[in-house]
């Protein structure tokens, strides 16, 4: 996989923008600086086209559902997690979309 990090929320933003149309899932914290999660999806919706969203968080998924209402292709991945977990979920995502 080619894997582009960003730093926080708004870096993610930016890089959603200036990789429009070429992401094919984009992972993200639930909680983070800035931007959190579900506000990031919301904002770069647009960049992401149809991409499938992994959200990451030891948050149980209940606490920041409602955040999420309107938005399809959305799955969660409580942690602690571990590579292989990732990895798998990652597969499965790409696979799926």
């Amino acid at each position: 996989y080619e894997v582009i990090e960003a730093a926080d929320g708004e870096a993610a933003l930016i890089l959603a923008e200036e990789w429009a149309g070429k992401i094919d899932l984009l992972i993200s914290d639930v909680i983070m600086p800035g931007i959190d999660g579900p506000t990031l999806l919301k904002k770069a919706r647009g960049y992401l086209g149809s991409a499938p969203v992994m959200f990451i968080s030891g948050y149980a998924e209940a606490e920041f559902s409602d955040l999420l209402e309107d938005e399809v292709g959305v799955t969660f991945l409580p942690k602690p997690l571990d590579i292989k977990t990732l990895a798998e979920r990652v597969k499965q995502q790409l696979q799926a979309a």
